[in-house]
């Protein structure tokens, strides 16, 4: 049933409101109200919005009908009738701009009125269909993020509908905003205004349709939006002018999605993950080019099917089982497959399977992703044999030695047996790569692993525990002698001559034997005991075997007690140079003096050059010891020269390692320089051994020669002198060891070699100085045969500097 139209009425003449309410009644209009004042009718409308209004402009009260009808909210649309007897110009403007739907002039006939109210609801309710139809226009553009723009080719004005987003500092959609066309293309990014402008002229000029993509400018916090643009121009052909209509969407939203689609497809076909889309049923419905890479499956093949490495035919039902329930259950599954690819190559991959929902929870599909991790196996299966074995000869290297050993000694357990463990050190085998390189050097170590391997059962261990250190494990040992009879087996074996590089090499080793359970029970303390044995075998001269003996440790731990000992004492001042004279064999001058090393030990006292030269030598402190020394020689002499004393010679013992230490010669200089002492007053003194045909050691004494520093061969006789190298050497003294002193004169072999080295030297123009001096005997004997220059108790004991000159005045010019 139809709703009755509620009709007010607004007059403040009773008479006239009933007769009015009375011409309705009879016109149909059942449901009326009657408001004699304004502000009544306002607020009634508040409670009960009439259907259409009948207005009376002059009313009393404080508004008149006119502004009554202009306080009516406007979106009521509520028809308003004005009713009035005057018709004045300044009453008809001031009714109109309040848009009233009808004005009836008193007094009208009822069927004016009729016809004036049924016009004003039909009106009424066209314009409620309109703005209900504009109303959801306005909400689907919202919704899709849209706007209508029209342009005025001519005027260049814009009028825009929902156009909120793009002007800047506007948070709701503007109904309408209207701006010139320039304006607008001040809020587009400058560096997309240039082809929105060419849209728009192209549009104007050709009359087609545009479609364009451009940014906004950047908002205050950097986020800038993207828009789509789309129209085209028209033109009316009844008023002559063109506009150009379109529409205007905010597609930041999609851009962004478009671009993350983007990414994900590029990593999708460049990652060098293999990736599957599957299907609820585990069918390939997609694969990218690296799962083809992979597999080495055919692009155009692979989709429709499962993917060949979980097909039934590959594992068990139970495989199965547990995939499924776990995609069920977890909704993911992992595991490490190997397999071969379609080539039948070898591959191993790690596989991920992911179950993918909607938003309902719903599965709708599976990502498989695979994982190639061949190479990666690989490098592992290389790093293992790498962890376990030698780089250059394939032997096991310590850590898998050291762990066949303990398996060795577990099984030896059980049975009582003995295991013979052998710790191998190639002699002197620095030498081969000081002079012949380091690629000679390995090709040794071949030759020595493939000598020892031909030696030893199958069962043995053979092992490389870095360096030139060998090691050899040999179960069931039947008795000690057994064990030294493989050592010297092997050492027998690597003194057999061969050839590298075109030089013949032969080989010498000493070995160290530890056993089991005599010596130790665990492997590492076995491995330690045979390496104490085989120092003692260098010890014993070399080119032999050693067991161990409990002592070895004893002396193993004074001698590393003593390094840790004599470091300190170099740290801490604890070295001293004692001085013993060398005096001239016929006037009984000082003319020179040997520094000898002392150390003053805080607990053990005064030490001599036996307590220090091995130890330094054994660990390497011996080129820092030694450059003391020359620092302290020099720097004595020279204080010697500032008090007023006679200048004399001073002799200084340097090591191999000093020799062959690069710029040894240039170190020299420079402590002379710093000290300010002439180098005609400092000789170096080297062994025979030091000296035979090695080119470093040769060039290290040109070297010094050049530096201005004299150079002597001490203990002469002790070694193995080539005599023609002596002769083209720059050697200017040779001493004559103690040895060859003591028996003299009574010792008639003593004497005649002591006769025999001083006329030589004599020949070869040297100089010659006499050690180990004692006797006014040998003194004699010695002056006689022409000797230069002697030295010993004789003359003095080794003194402090202090107490140097003051003892040779003592035992001044012995004749």
């Amino acid at each position: 049933m139809r709703k009755p139209i509620h009709v007010m009425i607004v007059e403040d003449e009773r008479i006239v409101a009933l007769h009015l309410r009375q011409q309705l009644a009879r016109l149909g209009y059942d449901r009326t109200s009657v408001h004699s004042a304004g502000i009544n009718a306002l607020k009634a409308i508040e409670t009960d919005a009439p259907d259409i209004i009948l207005m009376d402009i002059r009313i009393d009260g404080d508004i008149d009908g006119i502004e009554t009808a202009a306080g009516i909210p406007e979106h009521l649309m509520i028809p308003i009738i004005y009713l009035s007897a005057y018709s004045e110009d300044t009453t008809l403007e001031r009714a109109r701009k309040t848009r009233p739907y009808g004005f009836l002039l008193k007094p009208f006939s009822e069927r004016e009125l009729h016809a004036t109210i049924q016009m004003a609801l039909e009106r009424r309710e066209v314009e409620l269909a309109l703005r209900e139809s504009q109303e959801r226009l306005s909400l689907a553009m919202h919704a899709a993020q849209m706007s209508c723009w029209e342009v005025d080719v001519t005027t260049r004005k814009m009028h825009s509908t929902g156009l909120g987003k793009f002007v800047p500092g506007d948070t709701h959609d503007a109904e309408t905003i209207t701006e010139s066309w320039d304006s607008f293309l001040q809020r587009v990014a400058s560096e997309d205004r240039d082809m929105v402008r060419k849209a728009f002229e192209y549009a104007v000029l050709n009359g087609e349709f545009y479609d364009i993509v451009f940014r906004g400018q950047p908002e205050k916090d950097g986020h800038q939006c993207w828009f789509r643009a789309r129209g085209k121009s028209y033109i009316n052909d009844r008023k002559g002018t063109q506009r150009i209509i379109g529409v205007m969407q905010d597609i930041t939203d999609q851009r962004i999605t478009n671009d993350k689609l983007r990414q994900a497809m590029t990593v999708f076909e460049t990652t060098q993950d293999g990736i599957l889309i599957l299907d609820p049923d585990l069918n390939i419905t997609s694969a990218n080019r690296a799962y083809c890479q992979i597999t080495g499956a055919d692009p155009l093949t692979v989709t429709g099917t499962p993917p060949y490495m979980i097909v039934p035919e590959q594992f068990p039902p139970a495989f199965y089982q547990e995939l499924f329930h776990t995609l069920r259950t977890r909704r993911h599954w992992h595991r490490e497959i190997d397999t071969r690819d379609m080539s039948g190559n070898p591959i191993s991959i790690v596989m991920q399977i992911i179950a993918v929902e909607d938003d309902d929870g719903v599965l709708t599909h599976f990502v498989a992703m695979i994982s190639d991790r061949t190479a990666i196996r690989q490098a592992e299966q290389e790093l293992h044999y790498l962890a376990q074995y030698d780089g250059l000869t394939g032997l096991p290297n310590r850590l898998l030695a050291t762990d066949r050993l303990n398996r060795a000694i577990e099984r030896c357990e059980r049975t009582g047996a003995v295991v013979a463990c052998l710790f191998l050190d190639l002699d002197d085998f620095k030498n081969i790569n000081d002079t012949l390189g380091h690629a000679a050097g390995d090709q040794v170590l071949l030759i020595v692993s493939t000598r020892i391997k031909a030696l030893t059962d199958r069962t043995d261990t053979i092992a490389r525990l870095g360096g030139d250190e060998f090691l050899i494990v040999r179960e069931n040992m039947h008795s000690q002698a057994a064990a030294g009879n493989l050592a010297s087996q092997i050492i027998h074996e690597l003194q057999k001559p061969f050839y590298i590089v075109g030089h013949e090499l032969t080989l010498s080793a000493s070995i160290g034997i530890a056993l089991y359970p005599e010596n130790a029970h665990s492997p590492q303390d076995l491995i330690r005991l045979a390496d104490t044995a085989m120092y003692a075998a260098k010890d014993q001269g070399r080119r032999t075997y050693a067991f161990y003996k409990s002592e070895m440790t004893e002396s193993a731990t004074h001698y590393m007690t003593r390094s840790l000992e004599l470091r300190r004492g170099l740290e801490k001042g604890e070295l001293r140079l004692y001085y013993q004279p060398q005096v001239d064999a016929h006037t009984g001058e000082m003319v020179g003096a040997e520094a000898l090393i002392r150390w003053n030990h805080p607990e053990n006292g005064l030490l001599g050059p036996a307590e220090i030269i091995p130890v330094a030598e054994q660990s390497g402190l011996i080129v820092e010891i030694g450059q003391w020394v020359v620092e302290e020689a020099c720097a004595q002499a020279r204080r010697w020269q500032d008090e007023g004393q006679n200048p004399i010679r001073i002799a200084i013992n340097v090591s191999v390692r000093q020799m062959r230490s690069p710029g040894f010669a240039k170190a020299v200089q420079n402590v002379l320089t710093d000290t300010e002492l002439d180098p005609k007053w400092l000789e170096i003194e080297v062994t025979e051994s030091m000296i035979q045909d090695e080119d470093i050691m040769i060039d290290t004494l040109h070297e010094l020669r050049a530096v201005g520093v004299s150079v002597a061969i001490d203990d002469f006789g002790t070694g193995y002198s080539c005599l023609r190298s002596i002769k083209s050497l720059p050697i200017e003294r040779i001493k004559i060891d103690r040895a060859f002193i003591n028996g003299i004169p009574q010792n008639t072999d003593d004497a005649a070699l002591a006769g025999a080295m001083i006329a030589m030297a004599r020949t070869l123009g040297l100089k010659v100085t006499a050690e180990g001096v004692e006797t006014a005997a040998q003194q004699d004997f010695l002056r006689a045969q022409g000797c230069s220059e002697l030295q010993g108790f004789l003359f003095s004991k080794p003194v402090p500097a202090e107490q140097l000159f003051a003892a040779t005045q003592h035992n001044a010019k012995i004749s």
